[in-house]
């Protein structure tokens, strides 16, 4: 895994950008919605920021043939730019005075159509920055390097909160901090696909490129990998929406930051072996494998934390490590399958489905956690959901026969 890194000074350099860039926004996403409460205790407000965060991912699709089309470290820097801005500005907004909750509003809609180009562009330019072989070891480091950080950062800010320091305006000049230096850090990239795209820059048309990449998706494995990944996000987000009273009744406020703290560990171990072990593992058996296992895991968490905290600390953590494995494999297949001009058109099209049904999964998820005797009872029907995809997963001949992740084409 750490061959790419060594090898490959523009990688090195695109894995420093990506790291701070994520460190930046995961701040602003850790603690704006926390903020919101805790300053304004008006759950309506709460609402409309989580809105304003979520909603614009919807229209993801609509980004993907710029994404395609232009120079996607020109959109990075662009959109970067963007997000700091308006983060530096909510660092010195006096949030308790009249206007405060409205630049709070402002700062999730910008920062959210921002995260729209830049997320799409990072995950086109990889494939273009590093040999096809080496997309899973490349998005795997990444991964690492930015949950790692992520994780100091989370557990200092989480000590200043509980330390009763909710000191706000820090927690976001550090985000700003951070999303600077991914500016900056931008500036020493280039997009090595640039003197293509000004070539075939005269034969430009967006709704030709939006339904090229639909022909495209339809035509091969993609178009069922992503309705997996489209049920499983509906059925997550059904019991993500009801974790949080899950956790605090078993565990209490501190077990839950704990608990959050577990599933970021979760996460580093994801990524290590998939950046070791991925390449060598059918792509086909670890889909299914992934899912089966991590729909077990969820049935057990959902029996095991009411009666171990140690357990329930241990089934979190393991439900994350393959969870986290999929979510490696999958974008890895979104950028090795396509053609590599049409990657940011794909991405885009998965996140679209995936925010939808996102969106309708939290419903969900508030309607049944509303009606059922025992929360615990959520976790168990995702768990069976998860079981019944691997299901799908196996009656699917393309995804079954996936070969290692080089050999797919």
């Amino acid at each position: 895994m750490l061959q790419v890194f060594i090898d490959n000074k523009m990688f090195r350099r695109f894995l420093a950008y990506a790291t701070f860039s994520a460190l930046g926004a995961g701040v602003l996403q850790l603690f704006l919605l926390l903020s919101v409460h805790m300053l304004y205790e008006n759950p309506m407000y709460t609402g409309i920021v989580g809105f304003l965060m979520a909603a614009p991912h919807i229209i993801s699709f609509v980004v993907g043939p710029v994404i395609d089309r232009n120079n996607k470290v020109l959109v990075m820097r662009i959109t970067t730019l963007f997000e700091f801005i308006v983060v530096a500005l909510l660092a010195f907004t006096p949030l308790l005075e009249q206007f405060g909750v409205v630049i709070m509003f402002v700062v999730a809609a910008v920062f959210s159509f921002a995260a729209l180009f830049e997320r799409p562009a990072t995950t086109a330019l990889l494939p273009q920055v590093v040999e096809e072989n080496q997309i899973l070891q490349a998005n795997s480091l990444f991964q690492m390097v930015a949950t790692f950080g992520g994780l100091i950062i989370a557990v200092a800010l989480f000590l200043l909160l509980g330390a009763g320091n909710a000191n706000f305006a820090v927690i976001y000049g550090v985000s700003a901090v951070f999303l600077a230096l991914a500016f900056l850090l931008s500036l020493f990239l280039k997009d090595p696909s640039e003197k293509k795209i000004e070539t075939d820059s005269t034969s430009y048309n967006y709704l030709k490129d939006l339904k090229e990449a639909v022909r495209f998706i339809r035509s091969n494995v993609l178009l069922f990998i992503i309705i997996a990944m489209v049920l499983n996000q509906f059925f997550a987000e059904m019991a993500n929406v009801n974790r949080p009273a899950f956790l605090e009744y078993h565990v209490g406020v501190q077990g839950y930051i704990i608990f959050t703290v577990a599933a970021l560990v979760g996460n580093i171990f994801a990524s290590a072996l998939m950046g070791s072990l991925g390449k060598k593992v059918k792509i086909g058996r670890l889909i299914f494998g992934v899912f089966v296992l991590a729909g077990v895991i969820r049935i057990a968490f959902a029996y095991v934390l009411p009666v171990s905290f140690a357990g329930g600390l241990a089934t979190i953590m393991i439900y994350a490590v393959f969870i986290n494995m999929l979510g490696i494999t999958v974008h890895s297949l979104h950028q090795k399958i396509p053609l590599k001009e049409m990657v940011g058109r794909v991405d885009t099209m998965s996140t679209t489905f995936q925010s939808i049904f996102v969106t309708f999964g939290a419903l969900a998820g508030g309607f049944l956690g509303s009606i059922v005797s025992d929360v615990a009872h959520v976790f168990i029907f995702q768990g069976i959901m998860l079981l019944l995809i691997a299901l799908f997963v196996l009656f699917i001949p393309s995804i079954r026969k996936l070969p290692v992740m080089e050999e797919v084409l």
